[in-house]
């Protein structure tokens, strides 16, 4: 053991506060994250993925740079910076730049101030990302700073609001947003930090290192940015940890001649900027601006900050099937790395041939590369599932030197095919000296490269059949960008580039009554600078209480049919810190969370925990209690769960359930209801025939699922992230056998939901309540993502068979179809209703039959997402109407059109025909036609859905209005949960208007189930409607009370108006509810027309969705800056529904898409280029609230629109590919870039230049 044991202390500051830590007290494997939210309580910070994919606990560093000699501002992932690499620098988190006491920081009122937060849960880690780029000086260009969120994951604007607020930092003084900055000096010795069961050394030169590295007998690691956890979570528990971060010559670089020599831990976004500088400034190293193009790819930006080459070479070294972009490139121009041991020896290497050596006790000193002349000609590429931040699908990197169109020398370089592939030698070799712009010599190569790529089957990524293809037309594409413009055909030669993408920019078009301010005014939400500055607490902010306990599930990592034989927890119970292991035997009332009497909601019940036979994999036979909540998860790995497998492979989707066995069909296939013909048509001329396939998504709230819960004298207390209060406490007093008046659930905000918050958090909160009340302590319990996501279901799987007669103007005259929604094992949250009603649209469907059915599944129990059963019910009867007009070769709006059920649904119309003058479609598919003939590679398309979203009147929801007779303010608390839809901004709004006050005079209070007793859950889109309703009824209470006092003392303000009717003992609050049984509000249809737009690229299967233009029937807003947001939310989150997020199980069950590593809703870059939204003007709602109309929820449903437009596209290359009018082919599942590039029939046989 080190003499310097437990002496030497870290030492770094937050803000201007000097921190002071010792190892003895805090273990060197403690993340920055850890550090901020559980030791200085600085839960502004947020934290949720753990490996840098979110971007929730973004904050800022600011430290000495070693080769300048100046302060350099970087943003970082706290969630992945170890805290000991912090020592002698500042940290800037979110609450130290600005707030309510001092001032909110310009970026924190422009992000509020902008309607760039929702649920507000990103909102710290965007703000923090975006004072770095400031604080971080330099050029601030719109491009740049749009580039610059890859890294930042929100779920509910659709960030179009978050970059249009922060680009306009673009044009602003930096020096004005940039605070003064401390002096301080960097101490060069080496530091050790160490306690009993670790060791932390930082080292600042290379003579250091070496000798601290041959020191070292222990286990060790050598550590830099740490960024290699974001991708492999779990690491080898090792005794020394050797900081490498700040070492002076591995963080130097020179050019001399023509050799550009890098230290090997020159970060990432270092890299590229010296790759961009040397690039316009030598002509040699000109390919040097692709490669910084490149590396843009890798990752995000706060990751390449801290993230080296090294580092990055290293994960790859270790783990070979990981497919490193800085490898790639590096072996594809030949660089060399510089190998040095501890003997001060060097070793140069090839990065191929670094893979092989023993690296014990090595280190990559330098990585030297070379300019090239003009006749060299490099280009990579990086195919990903979506545009930024994350790994590739497959990565490519050509480096070829040409003598005229001769091939002297080439280098072919592919990663994501294999472990071990690296080189495509085989058709290297072919190429030399080959006439690279022969079309036979090019036939040759793609038949030899296709043969030796050998793709392997490694789930979840996508197929070997496509990786390989893709491979085959990426050289192809490399080939038409090198090829002379006299040797490629018209049609051919735009397929030698990829997809530009622009600024993406979108206009709003609403009107607003004045007279009706507060309602009506677009006004930010309430809580917009609270979420900004990090002030807003959610569950997990919750101070800890003496005695804190923390729970996680443990779970059974065996298939569907399993039969559990022992539990046993007696690994687990050994670890420190350990509490309490709790299992089905230990439930004091009932194992089930799901009370059958709580509403038709309830049709099955569902176990707490698994008593026997498992559903599904994954799920919880019991829970581990612990003393934080990173020991609990550990823990609850640890418990050893032994089953008895199955016989029989579990049924995953829909389609395996319906092609089983009819014994087993008909055990799982529930048919519920049929809906049967008017009448029916007779003018058939065509049959089509076909099926519709969607599959599951995970909502992706930022905050998962979590739960605090607190024992009190007769019960508990339990906050709860819920959108039901009255389920969870009926679910809780279930599980524990008391009774619900001793249970208080408290919500005051849920950092997002979209239905997955409905039912499914009463699970985690009914077993954090069972500890808390077995043991009499507090118990907190936060689901990690991956537990979220393999434990709780998702959005169903959805299945439509079909056939439709119709007429020659496609004209439906009879339509059979078969729904099926897949379920998991329960059929809880029925979507039948929502639907069947959407399923029909706004068609005329008397000559329709259709069924629904009910099929368990071999999954966690799907359940409610944004727009459940609406959803489905739209985009398939969209996809049948697509497939109509595709047979007869017709315009598919004209079909849709001719279908519009003109009695129910003349408006329709109005909305087709504003939406085709605004946009004026017929020019665009005229242009689209154009492009379409003149390109062979790039395709154009575009899809017009007309939309009618109905809204159910359902359930009751309270409001409770007080007004202080002190000072006239007045409180609101209702039964509405806020979870990012604006509800507590619009009931104020409503409330201020009804009382004629100023709305700064109204406040509107956290909600728990003794104000709002029994209130409906927050869901389908009703519920701000129906508490602004509930308040004006309350209002109108209170208004009745105070009237005389009104009619005698008139023109008094009203704080004297309220003291006067207080001091004559009138009651000044009053309470009321909403719906269903007030006549003046009914059910009623919201309208909408969207026009989606997108070009595709042929050769690797990417879309750009160019532009959308989207009208919606909102009635007379309350707030349009609130409704805009929820559309665009709305519509994003369709769109990475149908394109970019993919659900993935193995053959046993067990989920494979379960992190931000390989489940990838959209980022800022896959959002619309151009989105455009419009709300009709004097357009009132005779029955709706103030005649407003919903807006959660319809808007996600024209993202269909998405896939058909790719669909467009797609005809025009499937017919360049087979003249003769190839079949339609049926959306199976999310349209990914896979799906896009294999459904365009593509085949190298067609390369031709």
């Amino acid at each position: 053991m080190s003499k310097n044991f437990g002496k030497q202390k870290l030492q770094f500051h937050l803000g201007d506060k000097l921190h002071t830590v010792s190892p003895r007290d805090i273990s060197p494997e403690t993340t920055l994250n850890q550090y901020l939210r559980e030791h200085a309580f600085l839960t502004g910070t947020k934290r949720m993925c753990l490996e840098g994919g979110c971007g929730a606990c973004i904050v800022t560093a600011e430290f000495t740079d070693q080769i300048t000699n100046q302060l350099k501002v970087i943003a970082v992932n706290s969630c992945l910076v170890s805290l000991y690499s912090l020592h002698d620098w500042k940290i800037y988190t979110i609450e130290g730049i600005g707030n309510k006491k001092v001032g909110f920081h310009a970026i924190q009122k422009a992000l509020a101030e902008g309607n760039g937060t929702q649920c507000g849960y990103c909102s710290p880690g965007m703000v923090m990302n975006m004072y770095s780029l400031v604080q971080a000086g330099g050029k601030l260009t719109e491009e740049r700073i749009e580039d610059s969120f890859a890294g930042n994951i929100c779920r509910c604007t659709g960030y179009r609001p978050i970059l249009e607020s922060f680009k306009k930092f673009a044009t602003t003084d930096i020096e004005d947003l940039t605070p003064c900055k401390l002096n301080r000096v960097t101490n060069k010795k080496s530091l050790h930090f160490s306690n009993e069961t670790s060791k932390w050394i930082k080292v600042y030169n290379l003579e250091d290192l070496i000798e601290k590295l041959s020191g070292t007998t222990e286990t060790y690691m050598l550590v830099a940015g740490n960024t290699a956890k974001g991708v492999y979570k779990e690491t080898p528990k090792v005794f020394t940890y050797i900081d490498i971060l700040s070492v002076k010559e591995l963080i130097t670089w020179k050019h001399a001649d023509n050799e550009l020599v890098l230290g090997a831990n020159v970060s990432l976004s270092d890299t590229k900027k010296i790759f961009e500088e040397l690039s316009k400034e030598n002509i040699k190293f000109r390919y040097l601006q692709k490669i910084a193009d490149h590396l843009n790819k890798v990752a995000n930006l706060p990751v390449r900050n801290i993230g080296t080459l090294a580092g990055n070479l290293m994960i790859k070294y270790h783990k070979n099937e990981f497919p490193s972009d800085v490898f790639l490139i590096l072996e594809t121009v030949a660089a060399t790395l510089v190998i040095v041991d501890t003997m001060g020896n060097e070793e140069r290497v090839s990065p191929k041939k670094f893979l092989d050596l023993d690296m014990n006790k090595k280190i990559i000193k330098n990585i030297v590369l070379v300019g090239y002349d003009e006749i060299y000609k490099y280009e990579s590429y990086k195919i990903m599932k979506r545009a930024q931040n994350t790994h590739a699908n497959v990565n490519a990197g050509f480096h070829f030197g040409m003598n005229k169109n001769i091939v002297k020398s080439c280098t072919m370089v592919y990663g994501s095919i294999n472990p071990h592939f690296v080189h495509a030698t085989n058709t290297e070799n072919y190429l030399k000296n080959k006439n690279l712009f022969d079309n036979k010599v090019l036939q040759e190569s793609f038949k030899i490269l296709s043969e030796e790529l050998k793709a392997v089957d490694e789930p979840p990524e996508p197929s070997p059949e496509y990786r390989r293809d893709l491979a085959v037309a990426l050289f192809y594409k490399f080939v038409l960008s090198l090829a002379p413009e006299y040797l490629l055909s018209s049609k051919t030669k735009s397929g030698g580039s990829l997809l530009e993408r622009p600024l993406s920019k979108g206009s709003q078009e609403y009107s607003t009554k004045k007279n009706m301010y507060p309602v009506s005014q677009p006004i930010i939400k309430l809580d917009a600078l609270d979420q900004t500055s990090g002030r807003a607490q959610y569950i997990e902010d919750m101070p800890d209480l003496p005695d804190q306990l923390f729970a996680q599930f443990v779970v059974a990592k065996s298939p569907a049919g399993s039969l559990i034989q022992n539990i046993d927890p007696t690994e687990a119970l050994k670890h420190p810190g350990v509490v309490h292991f709790f299992g089905k035997e230990d439930i004091p009332g009932k194992n089930n969370w799901t009370p059958l009497t709580a509403s038709l909601i309830f049709l099955t019940p569902e176990e707490l925990f698994c008593s026997e036979k498992v559903l599904y994999y994954d799920q919880p036979v019991g829970l581990i209690v612990a003393q934080s909540q990173s020991i609990a998860d550990k823990a609850a790995d640890s418990v050893q769960v032994k089953c008895k497998l199955p016989g029989t492979k579990p049924l995953l989707k829909i389609r395996d359930v319906l092609n089983a066995p009819e014994d087993v069909k008909k055990q799982r296939v529930t048919h519920i209801t049929d809906l049967v013909p008017i009448k029916k048509g007779h003018d058939v001329k065509k049959v089509v025939k076909g099926e519709y396939y969607e599959d599951l998504q995970y909502h992706f709230t930022m905050e998962t699922q979590v739960c605090n819960v607190i024992p009190n004298e007769d019960g508990l207390d339990v906050y709860a992230a819920t959108q039901w209060m009255d389920v969870c406490q009926m679910g809780i007093a279930n599980v524990l056998g008391i009774q619900q008046a001793q249970i208080n659930i408290y919500v005051k905000r849920l950092g997002g939901a979209y239905g997955a918050k409905i039912l499914r958090s009463t699970f985690p909160a009914a077993a954090a309540s069972l500890a808390a009340y077995l043991l009499q302590k507090p118990v907190k319990i936060r689901m990690s993502i991956e537990k979220t996501m393999e434990i709780l279901g998702k959005r169903p799987s959805c299945l439509v068979t079909y056939e439709v007669g119709v007429n020659s103007k496609g004209a439906i005259q009879y339509l059979d179809a078969d729904l099926y929604s897949g379920y998991g094992p329960s059929s809880n949250e029925y979507i039948i209703f929502y639907f069947l009603d959407a399923f029909r649209s706004g068609y005329d469907h008397d000559t329709w039959h259709y069924s629904f059915n009910i099929v368990n599944t071999d999954v966690p129990a799907n359940c409610f997402c944004r727009a459940p059963g609406s959803q489905e019910g739209i985009a398939s009867i969209e996809t049948i109407m697509d497939h109509i007009a595709y047979t007869l070769s017709l315009d598919p709006l004209e079909v849709r059109m001719v279908n519009v059920n003109k009695l129910s649904h003349s408006k329709l119309f109005n909305y087709i025909s504003d939406l085709k003058s605004w946009v004026d479609i017929d020019k665009i598919k005229k242009s689209n036609a154009e492009f379409n003939n003149a390109n062979r590679w790039k395709k154009r398309g575009i899809s017009v859905i007309p939309m009618v979203w109905s809204l159910t009147i359902i359930g009751q929801l309270p409001a409770h209005v007080a007004i202080f007779h002190g000072d006239g303010s007045v409180a609101v608390s209702h039964g509405g949960v806020e979870m990012g839809q604006g509800i507590n901004t619009k009931v104020a709004q409503v409330c201020a208007y009804k009382l004629e006050i100023p709305i700064e005079k109204v406040f509107v209070k956290p909600n728990n189930t003794n104000i709002s007793a029994n209130a409906y859950c927050t869901a389908a889109s009703l519920t701000t409607e129906a508490i602004c309703y509930a308040t004006m009824k309350a209002c109108d209470i209170l208004l009745d009370r105070i009237k005389p006092f009104r009619n005698k003392l008139i023109h008094t303000p009203w704080q004297l108006l309220v003291a006067a009717a207080f001091n004559a003992n009138i009651q000044l609050n009053a309470t009321a509810h909403s719906f269903p049984h007030f006549p003046d509000i009914i059910n009623y249809p919201i309208y909408g027309a969207g026009a989606i737009q997108v070009e595709v690229d042929i050769l690797t299967g990417q879309h750009e969705i160019t532009q959308v233009d989207i009208i919606e029937d909102v009635g007379d807003t309350m707030n349009p800056l609130i409704d805009v947001g929820q559309l665009e939310g709305a519509f994003v989150m369709g769109v990475g529904y149908h394109t970019t997020e993919e659900i993935i199980y193995n053959e046993k069950g067990q989920l494979l898409t379960n992190r931000t590593w390989n489940y990838t809703p959209p980022s800022a870059k896959d959002i619309p280029q151009n989105f455009n939204i419009k709300f009709p003007g004097n357009n009132p709602n005779p029955v709706g609230v103030l005649h407003s109309k919903a807006i959660g929820e319809p808007p996600l449903c024209m993202a269909i629109g998405v896939p058909l437009a790719i669909r467009n596209a797609l005809a025009s290359a499937r017919k360049d590919a087979d003249i003769t009018n190839p079949e339609w082919y049926p959306i199976n599942g999310c349209s990914t870039i896979e799906s896009t590039f294999v459904n365009s029939l593509n085949n190298y046989d067609k390369y031709m230049l």
